[in-house]
């Protein structure tokens, strides 16, 4: 029984770790999109991301799917094919 309780205890930790370093990379990512968003209308393309990204060793996959989380969760969005800006 404490062998159950342990091995919970420990899948516990290692999904909240997960989770934070998630968050780690999606708040890495903005920084990205932060430093790169220029222009009166505070847009960046999306290829420029990426370029950074890979140039600070982030897969383009997960770039990917970093951007698609930002964008579910309301902080930046897709305001043209190929152009990403804040909220």
């Amino acid at each position: 029984m404490e062998f159950d309780k342990l091995m919970n205890y420990q899948k516990m930790v290692q999904e909240r770790l997960r989770q934070e370093q998630q968050q780690d990379k999606k708040i890495d990512l903005l920084s990205i999109i932060n430093q790169l968003t220029q222009g009166p209308k505070n847009m960046v393309q999306k290829e420029q991301v990426l370029v950074e990204a890979a140039s600070r060793g982030i897969p383009e996959e997960e770039v990917h799917i970093l951007i698609a989380k930002l964008i579910s969760d309301n902080i930046i969005y897709e305001d043209s094919p190929g152009y990403l800006k804040k909220r």
